[in-house]
């Protein structure tokens, strides 16, 4: 082997260590950031983590509230006339005339069994506001949710509403342990 040959070969085996270097340097500093990016998640996890244990207590006394006070389903036709005929009483208190009603089955989760009614109602907005307002109070476990106000075609003074209100009950067997399935509450 000459010397030219000899140096080439040298110069070859050096540009294949710096890539072969350049490779694992590369390599390296993905890993890197990929560990940087857990070690972020896990901390913002353990944020997390500690800011639901220090609210434990608050969610075991909002549980037992539940427990207590949620009403039981007897029936799913007498949850559902029991519902109507409330919104009915109140629509009708403050001055709104129910154009349509429907009834809705029933569905839930595992704690909570619901059901529900869409209304068609005609009125003044403040009458519907106040409504809403009397409506929807913690103890009677009703919500809305879907509600839609359009101006009256007829009388611009009036407002349209199409709204469907829920009412929410303790699942069969009265119990809701594990709401939302939250370990260790």
């Amino acid at each position: 082997m000459k010397a030219s040959e000899r140096r080439l070969i040298l110069i070859l085996g050096v540009l294949a260590l710096l890539c072969l270097t350049a490779l694992i340097v590369r390599s390296l500093l993905i890993l890197q950031r990929s560990t940087a990016r857990r070690v972020q998640s896990l901390e913002l996890r353990q944020i997390e983590s500690r800011a639901m244990l220090a609210e434990a207590g608050l969610w075991k006394a909002r549980l037992e509230w539940l427990k207590e006070h949620q009403p039981p389903m007897a029936s799913e036709n007498q949850a559902s006339e029991e519902l109507l005929e409330a919104v009915l009483s109140l629509a009708n208190k403050h001055h709104l005339t129910v154009q349509k009603k429907q009834l809705h089955e029933v569905s839930g989760l595992s704690f909570y069994r619901e059901v529900g009614v869409t209304l068609t109602m005609l009125g003044d907005l403040p009458d519907v506001f106040r409504w809403m307002h009397a409506l929807l109070t913690p103890e009677s476990f009703r919500l809305v949710s879907q509600l839609k106000i359009l101006p009256d075609a007829k009388d611009p003074s009036k407002v349209l509403v199409i709204v469907r209100i829920d009412r929410r009950h303790a699942p069969a067997g009265g119990t809701n342990d594990n709401p939302k399935g939250v370990a260790g509450l």
